[in-house]
């Protein structure tokens, strides 16, 4: 499976929020497809896209006023991009514009559907020409990072981004396209997950993280419980059966299968003997290859603590401390009393700069009565001073 599209349309789908477009426009019930418009808005309250789809082309073909045949040529495509139909959601939003529809919402919605439909360079002509009107807008760059996200140009893409980000657009899907996109350029699949992780903390209601994280525990991780339980949050908070909702329920269903075959499967020497591979490598310094084992053993059975924390120390010794915190992390999520992932997980937030996080973790490793925190608070605290 090709990582990158999964991932993009997850992207694409979180600006539905960003940018708010769906706007429910309402009628005066008088007039030609008025009717059929307010049992559209019924249907879209019930959350039945099909429906609602229906009956506004009924309204659309019976609509006779310019500016309704705008708003519902603006609705209808909205309908058809979440039914995944980019191409012909990108119909009806040129259909809007060409009736003399032009503001920046109907500009939007046209740049997205063209860059879920792979129209690249039409849908840049679009997000230039939203750049000239509005040139301090965090949401164009946005998109435009994504477009060049798409076309695989990923610094380009970093920079749009972070000036999105500098202008104070401070949006889960922003910080997800950000995470996404380093993803990408090579960083580390677990630190991204690290870090999307902790966005959930601050916007737990935000479905679409859980997706991403899903995606990125399948894709890259081939973690299947962590892959099971963000999508079973994903699903409990998305009510609407979307195409994106039903390839969550079949990835639950087949994710769930292969569970059960692996507790029929598992190979117990096998882990052992990986295990033990990488422990003699991380003794004789090849640290990549130790971590290429740790990771194999990992994949066999995610219940493996030790092989978490060798990888942690791997990764530390490679000076990748956000790696370090986040297998130490997963090694104390399996085992919460282990005071040496304990103490890996604050000396490398220390590493890192991060203080707060560093003597949080200190002070629980104090709790547990071990004799490192207080050499480590020690340094924390000088650090602080510097």
């Amino acid at each position: 499976m090709d990582e990158r599209n999964p991932l993009m349309k997850s992207i694409l789908h979180a600006f539905i929020g960003l940018t708010t477009l769906l706007l429910l426009f309402v009628g005066c019930g008088n007039e030609a497809g008025d009717r059929e418009y307010q049992k559209a808005q019924k249907a879209l309250q019930e959350r039945d896209l099909i429906q609602a789809r229906s009956l506004l082309e009924k309204s659309l073909r019976e609509t006779v006023s310019i500016e309704a045949k705008i708003q519902r040529s603006n609705q209808l495509g909205l309908i058809l991009w979440q039914l995944n139909e980019p191409q012909t959601a990108t119909q009806h939003f040129q259909k809007a514009i060409e009736l003399g529809g032009s503001s920046a919402t109907l500009l939007f919605n046209q740049a997205v559907s063209l860059l879920d439909a792979g129209q690249l360079e039409e849908a840049n002509l679009v997000l230039q020409n939203l750049q000239n009107q509005n040139p301090e807008n965090p949401t164009i760059h946005a998109l435009l990072g994504l477009y060049h996200l798409q076309k695989g140009t990923l610094i380009e893409a970093l920079q749009y981004i972070e000036t999105a980000q500098n202008k104070n657009l401070n949006h889960p899907a922003l910080f997800s396209a950000h995470a996404l996109i380093r993803l990408q350029n090579g960083e580390d699949p677990a630190s991204i997950r690290a870090q999307l992780d902790q966005r959930t903390k601050l916007d737990p209601a935000y479905a679409p993280l859980y997706f991403n994280l899903a995606m990125i525990s399948k894709n890259y991780l081939n973690d299947l419980e962590a892959v099971q339980n963000y999508v079973t949050i994903y699903l409990a908070s998305s009510t609407q059966e979307t195409p994106r909702q039903i390839l969550a329920q079949t990835m639950l269903d087949e994710i769930t299968l292969q569970l059960t075959q692996t507790e029929q499967t598992l190979n117990p020497a096998q882990v052992r003997s990986l295990i033990q591979k990488g422990t003699e490598k991380l003794g004789s310094n090849a640290y990549t290859e130790a971590i290429d084992l740790f990771r194999q053993a990992i994949k066999q059975d995610p219940h493996q603590r030790d092989a978490y924390y060798n990888l942690g120390l791997a990764h530390y010794y490679l000076n990748n401390f956000t790696a370090t915190a986040a297998a130490c992390q997963k090694s104390l999520d399996l085992d919460i009393t282990f005071t040496n992932a304990r103490y890996m997980l604050a000396l490398a937030h220390y590493r890192a700069n991060q203080l707060d996080q560093a003597e949080a973790e200190a002070q629980r490793l104090s709790a547990q009565q071990d004799a490192r925190a207080a050499a480590l608070l020690s340094h924390i605290k000088t650090a602080r001073q510097r």
